[in-house]
């Protein structure tokens, strides 16, 4: 019997008083163990969620996406990467770029477009 059909017809047999002692306490005592249950999966989600929030405030990209990000080729990303160019994160062969990192490399290399007098 799942949960919700267990709780019905304990309210149901609570109103029509039909419940023996022990009977009642036996139902709360799946109630309550449920219960327990839907609190310790909503605690779990909870934390999934506010780790997946964190990972999101880094903005990490792998370099696939840099590279496609960046419309460069994967030997230009690594000219960039050996020669100091970008900052980057290596975790065995996987390769990850902080988009603030990205962001950065833009303003430093930033060139104010100058009108032309002519």
């Amino acid at each position: 019997m799942d949960y919700q059909k267990h709780l019905e017809k304990l309210v149901a047999d609570i109103r029509n008083k039909v419940f023996e002692e022990e009977e009642l306490k036996e139902s709360f005592k799946v109630v309550n163990k449920n219960y327990e249950k839907i609190q310790k999966q909503l605690t779990e989600l909870t934390n999934t969620m506010k780790l997946s929030s964190k990972i999101e405030s880094l903005q990490i990209i792998d370099n696939a996406q840099f590279i496609q990000l960046m419309g460069i080729s994967q030997k230009t990303a690594q000219t960039w990467r050996d020669s100091g160019i970008v900052s980057y994160t290596q975790i065995n062969n996987k390769i990850y770029y902080l988009l603030a990192d990205i962001k950065n490399l833009l303003d430093e290399n930033y060139q104010k477009a100058s009108k032309s007098t002519k």
